[in-house]
């Protein structure tokens, strides 16, 4: 049951984050109340000795003062009952990361809206069971994202006396106008020479108010002004007034030379362009 632990060690983890969107294969549409419309992301189908949630993230598209409602289901592929306590969290930024906050403690906040159709959740070993709930967007908020919490209180033991518990959560974020916009900083290009690896870094800030997700390419130029090679940086999701550093890498080698770096990240149909000089001794 080795894998089981790991496992539950990197659930607890995701709460921390929810930074990266996660890359899926199709996206499906759910029903939305009151004219609020969502894509959600279904969660990977999940192996032997694992907890998995689906979906992993819910967009919605929807006005201030409507209500979403999302059934999600939670599937214990382990050994072990599992119980769980519904929670919701808001999800802040503050100089420019994410932070997460109990329900009720932020003004008009989100989770504080956050009705489940059960408080408590048991789960058998290697069944599933289903949640619904429904998320109220208020009529005055600045806040785009909530989380919905499947909160463990089964203690699971690592290694020795370690106990932990392990909790999942699937995001909401809420597309409430089209104030989209996305500034980035200037590009910046590490390990120049010929036997290194060309990084590719840029700072992108959402200086909207609705959130978006965000993937880019870069195309290596040289002084003749022909490509010599491309790149691309992952997608990322940010929230407004969140900032996120894009790493990519150009592992080709290149010749002796004068070059120009051209990144384009586009996002919500828009498309934003750097770039940057470099020599290659």
């Amino acid at each position: 049951m080795r894998s089981l632990y790991l496992r539950s060690w990197i659930v607890c983890s995701l709460l921390a984050g929810f930074c990266a969107i996660p890359r899926f294969a199709a996206a499906a549409r759910a029903p939305a109340a009151e004219s609020g419309d969502a894509v959600v992301a279904p969660s990977p189908s999940p192996e032997r000795g694992s907890v998995s949630l689906s979906p992993a993230v819910a967009v919605v598209n929807c006005k201030l003062g409507q209500s979403y409602t999302q059934v999600l289901t939670i599937i214990n592929q382990t050994s072990q009952e599992l119980v769980f306590e519904m929670v919701a969290r808001d999800l802040v930024v503050r100089d420019g990361k994410r932070v997460f906050v109990t329900a009720g403690e932020t003004p008009n906040g989100i989770a504080f809206t956050g009705v489940f159709s059960q408080k408590q959740v048991i789960v058998e070993p290697w069944q599933s069971a289903s949640v619904t709930v429904t998320f109220t967007l208020p009529l005055e908020t600045p806040l785009r994202a909530a989380v919905a919490v499947f909160q463990g209180t089964t203690k699971l033991s690592a290694r020795g006396s370690v106990k932990m518990t392990a909790s999942l959560g699937t995001l909401f974020t809420f597309v409430a106008s089209q104030n989209f916009k996305v500034d980035a900083a200037p590009l910046v290009v590490t390990a120049q020479s010929a036997n290194a690896n060309l990084g590719l870094t840029d700072l992108l800030e959402n200086t909207g108010s609705e959130p978006v997700v965000s993937d880019g390419v870069a195309a290596v130029v040289d002084q003749a002004g022909a490509i010599v090679g491309k790149t691309s940086f992952e997608p990322q999701r940010l929230l407004p007034g969140e900032r996120i550093p894009f790493h990519a890498e150009y592992s080709a080698e290149l010749k002796p030379g004068r070059y120009r770096v051209l990144a384009s990240f586009q996002y919500e149909k828009k498309v934003i362009t750097n770039s940057a000089d470099f020599m290659v001794p």
